[in-house]
């Protein structure tokens, strides 16, 4: 229960506190180090202050033991006709002891903590397909807000990743999902003729917000392309729906198209596919997997051995117990075989939303976001511990991702 040092200058230093409970009284001692020795003031006495009532209810039910840190996650309300989002940190009792609050910028969704120490959420009323001028927001560890990122307008943000590549504050790329609004006629699929759909593409902006890069989806995919055209017809508000965005080893992008269930390579410079996985243009064969690929897959993330580890959804299936699951791929054969997984026992069903994270100590941790629960599993995929996301009704309350984070001052790898 300590802040790292901090470098004291010579016109004093600004000590920031970050993890406290509310309502709290605390005795603060400062220690200073330098070539004299190691001395300590006295305390300071501070009471902290009451949490907003949107999230003084809100819990998150741990049992077993998940490992050291925090649990970053964003709280989804559908039904939520209020204009405020909120950031959230749970420590590993449960126990919420760090937020950020966005009084009347929209929902937030995806958020994640930057190699700077600093965190990005999404901020704006979408969720992929609405009219909306959505944005991403950066904010340090104490909550200011420092730098804002968009796609390039009159199109609109996508909430679902965000990435900066280049490190340092100021990142030296910016890669976006965004989208514009397509009327299209779906009703050769059972839908309607006049079927208002979002047509995705990925963006990347140099130092100076230049755009750089663009890759347009509907270049690629019609809805001939959807694994279930006449039940998505009536249902779509989007064309590909992707769902994370994540840069491979060699600097190409790994896209996630939800309604595709494919995962596709794109060069970054080209934008030409290097290789498809799933759905209708698939160029792998799946080995060693009982299911036989992925569907509705969330989350896609290429490990340091370039494996990839995605949460599973299994939208279209009936039942429809989600997982994680680990992909070796050998683009020689042309094969993805099944290396690891995870399946609660008993089943969780999160058709929508989720999160995976592989820690340093090869655990993993799995979001299932539509049924508001957190699991920590090992290398085996055995459950190590669990939390559940509650309202003080003991209702479930939905996430996007839920990520482990190792301090709230600076990035650390978990």
């Amino acid at each position: 229960r300590a802040t790292p040092w901090s470098p004291a200058g010579t016109g004093g230093v600004r000590l920031v506190v970050l993890g406290l409970a509310p309502e709290t009284r605390y005795a603060l001692r400062v220690e200073v180090a330098g070539a004299g020795g190691v001395g300590e003031t006295g305390p300071v006495t501070a009471t902290t202050g009451a949490v907003p009532a949107a999230v003084r209810d809100l819990t998150l039910e741990v049992t077993g033991a998940p490992s050291p840190g925090y649990t970053l996650l964003v709280p989804v309300r559908f039904d939520s006709d209020t204009d405020n989002g909120f950031l959230l940190a749970f420590d590993s009792a449960g126990t919420l002891c760090w937020y950020r609050e966005f009084d009347g910028l929209g929902w937030a969704v995806e958020a994640k903590q930057l190699e700077t120490g600093n965190f990005s959420v999404y901020l704006g009323r979408s969720y992929g397909w609405a009219p909306a001028y959505g944005r991403y927001a950066e904010v340090t560890p104490e909550g200011v807000e420092v730098q804002d990122f968009r796609v390039d307008q009159p199109w609109f943000t996508d909430p679902h990743e965000m990435l900066l590549s280049g490190g340092g504050p100021a990142p030296g790329a910016v890669h976006l999902i965004g989208y514009g609004i397509r009327t299209v006629d779906l009703s050769a699929y059972g839908g309607p003729v006049a079927a208002r759909l979002a047509m995705h593409f990925i963006e990347r902006q140099g130092p100076t917000g230049a755009v750089e890069f663009l890759w347009q989806a509907a270049d690629h995919y019609t809805p001939d392309d959807w694994p279930s055209p006449a039940t998505q017809a009536s249902l779509a508000s989007d064309l590909v729906h992707p769902s994370s965005l994540a840069i491979d080893r060699d600097g190409n992008y790994v896209l996630s198209l939800q309604a595709m269930d494919e995962i596709a390579k794109i060069d970054a410079h080209t934008g030409a596919f290097v290789w498809r996985l799933g759905g209708r243009h698939n160029q792998f064969r799946f080995e060693q997997d009982p299911l036989a690929g992925f569907q509705g897959q969330h989350n896609v993330q290429v490990l340091e051995d370039g494996h990839l580890l995605l949460l599973d959804n299994r939208v279209r299936s009936e039942p429809a117990p989600a997982r994680a699951a680990e992909y070796a791929l050998d683009t020689g054969a042309m094969t993805a075989t099944l290396v690891w997984e995870y399946q609660p026992n008993p089943a969780v069903i999160s058709p929508i939303m989720g999160s995976v994270q592989r820690l340093a100590s090869g655990h993993t941790v799995v979001g299932f976001g539509y049924a508001g629960r957190v699991d920590e599993a090992d290398a085996g995929g055995a459950p190590v511990a669990q939390a559940s996301l509650r309202d003080s009704g003991g209702a479930s309350v939905q996430f996007y991702r839920a990520l482990r984070i190792a301090s709230l001052y600076r990035y650390q790898r978990p």
